[in-house]
């Protein structure tokens, strides 16, 4: 009975590291859309750091055990900046040869690490030799370990890892800087699974260079998918069901622990994708399906009303958009001489161009114009293969785009750019947090940071009904009407709109270029466009630059550009000829 018992102490206690690793890895899976597969290095480095300075060195093991996520948030640190000059696929690579890198260190260091044979006959303090307070010492800094991972999660910093996990490039388009933040919560999930690895030796006495090794990386991604990626504490229940199937198939199945693996991913793949944590949703359904009950229906896609509701004079006076006045006339924008090479082909060849501020400024020109590649070069999604970018002064040329968006250039793309599945609200919450250098704070609930401001403003777009609805969901015109609060929210002083009215009906259009003129004019605000829409140009803009073939051939008012037969001939009578064809006969 008193061995029974200890085992069950001891399986408890096995599973509360489990969950802490798992946990410690959905930060990077779950909140920003790493794939890493080199978590066990981690853990691992962890358990070698104990086992080292108890064995090699004599020192405490609570000692140890507090140098331990030290040591291994360090090799995490400088391990990551390697792998994170990769993204996606390559990066996952990447981290797969550093976890195989550190084993074979692990593996070949005999004079530190024992080589193969790892180190054995690792002592149990004495403090914790009594069984129920190993399982409560462990489960207390499980506990604490947990607690200090969710206030993150919770916070402006994990706002910003959800807005990098949904769009890598509206996150950097806001001011968020993805790699530092990509880095930082690597470091900080390798820091959680240190402290694991610094736990597992209280239920071993050996470490072996085997945990480091690259196939012990499925088990923190396993266990993930399992308890659910969406869920903070779904992870760590997947954890305790883990560990109980372990040991039930480790009586009948020499290779137990390989079938599980490839049980559960099938299992969460095919019948349960969101893993455990959606399996209440799941019971809820069928059981609604037994009984004949039907279904609540969830809108899956608004209708394009909201950009139809903008109330203008309340969005120009939302405080949200606040900005300081500035002079009329002075350039703001300057670029000099710019081009952008792609092998043969120059799409941007040497353009000058000066966009003064408060100006209303379009730039027109047919597909391949080199339009869009300009907007690119500007707001640091391309550096250019020549030439220089000012803005306000300051050299901006090949800047990050993050830093780009903090000097005051806001964005809206081509294509609708938003965060889809999170809020409506929270899209333009997360944007102020990180405009406003909030972001590198590691508390508070940032659900609560500008709601207010951005409530205000969606009211004024006319998105305030939506607002607690996934942006997936709404309707192409009703996404373009988020960029645009987007773009008021950051109070940017510099706003570049990408064909704003690409896929709008003719009353969203009128409503979306009505608020933008209303605001760039009561505001001050420097608005720089490019628009196929000419009804669009000509109703907003005071200057229009004309492009072709990577070129500027013409720049004026409205009026000149329309009269001017060179521009009729290269840009507006292709247009008047397309309307020809569409029109009837």
């Amino acid at each position: 009975m008193i061995e029974s018992a200890r085992f069950e102490i001891v399986l408890g206690v096995t599973s509360l590291i489990l969950a802490l690793w798992a946990v410690s890895y959905n930060l990077m899976l779950g909140y920003a859309g790493m794939v890493s597969f080199a978590h066990a290095a981690y853990y691992g480095v962890g358990a070698y750091t104990v086992a080292i300075l108890l064995q090699r060195y004599q020192i405490s093991y609570f000692a140890a055990l507090a140098a331990a996520p030290l040591v291994a948030a360090t090799v995490g640190i400088i391990t990551g900046f390697v792998a994170l000059r990769a993204v996606r696929l390559y990066f996952s690579l990447l981290t797969l040869a550093i976890s195989q890198l550190l084993y074979s260190v692990a593996e070949g260091w005999y004079s530190v690490t024992g080589g193969d044979n790892g180190i054995n006959g690792i002592v149990t303090p004495d403090q914790l030799t009594d069984y129920p307070t190993l399982y409560y010492f462990v489960a207390a800094i499980v506990g604490v370990s947990l607690l200090l991972m969710f206030v993150l999660t919770r916070s402006p910093f994990g706002a910003a890892l959800l807005a990098i996990r949904e769009n890598r490039e509206r996150a950097r388009s806001v001011g968020i800087n993805v790699k530092a933040y990509e880095l930082a919560v690597y470091t900080i999930a390798a820091l959680f699974a240190g402290v694991a690895g610094a736990l597992f030796p209280l239920v071993q006495p050996s470490v072996v260079p085997g945990m480091l090794f690259w196939t012990e990386n499925a088990t923190p991604v396993v266990v993930t998918l399992l308890g659910g990626v969406g869920s903070f504490l779904g992870p760590g229940f997947g954890a305790f069901i883990f560990t109980g199937l372990n040991n039930s198939l480790s009586r009948d199945f020499p290779y137990q622990l390989d079938v599980l693996l490839g049980a559960i991913v099938l299992g969460v793949v095919l019948l349960v994708p969101g893993g455990f944590a959606s399996v209440p949703g799941l019971v809820a359904q069928l059981r609604r399906r037994v009984v004949g009950e039907e279904t609540p229906s969830i809108e899956a896609e608004t209708k394009g009303e909201a950009i139809r509701m903008i109330d203008v004079a309340r969005a120009v006076e939302a405080h949200a958009i606040q900005s300081e006045h500035i002079e009329r006339g002075k350039v703001l924008l300057k670029l000099e001489g710019l081009s952008r090479s792609f092998g043969g082909l120059r799409a941007v060849d040497s353009v000058n161009l000066e966009i003064h501020e408060g100006d209303r400024h379009a730039i027109i020109g047919p597909n391949g114009a080199g339009k869009s590649t300009l907007f690119n070069l500007i707001t640091g999604r391309m550096r250019p293969s020549a030439g220089r970018v000012w803005f306000d002064g300051r050299d901006i040329t090949g800047r990050p785009a993050h830093v780009v968006a903090k000097a005051g250039i806001g964005r809206a793309f081509q294509i609708t750019m938003i965060f889809p599945r999170l809020t409506v609200r929270q899209n333009l919450q997360y944007a102020m947090l990180a405009h406003r250098g909030r972001t590198v704070q590691p508390w508070g609930l940032a659900d609560r940071i500008y709601r207010d401001e951005a409530i205000e403003l969606l009211d004024a777009v006319g998105l305030g009904p939506h607002a607690d609805l996934p942006a997936g969901q709404l309707s192409h015109g009703d996404q373009r009407a988020i960029e645009l609060a987007i773009s008021l929210a950051l109070g940017s002083r510099m706003i570049l709109l990408d064909e704003p009215t690409a896929g709008m009906s003719a009353s969203e259009t009128r409503h979306a270029m009505e608020l933008v003129r209303r605001v760039a004019t009561d505001r001050n605000l420097t608005l720089l466009f490019c628009e196929h829409d000419m009804s669009v140009v000509f109703g907003t803009a005071r200057t229009v630059t004309v492009m072709h073939q990577g070129r500027i051939l013409m720049q004026g008012t409205p009026e000149q550009i329309r009269s001017n037969p060179e521009v009729q001939a290269v840009y507006l009578g292709e247009l008047d000829m397309d309307e020809e064809e569409a029109a009837p006969a």
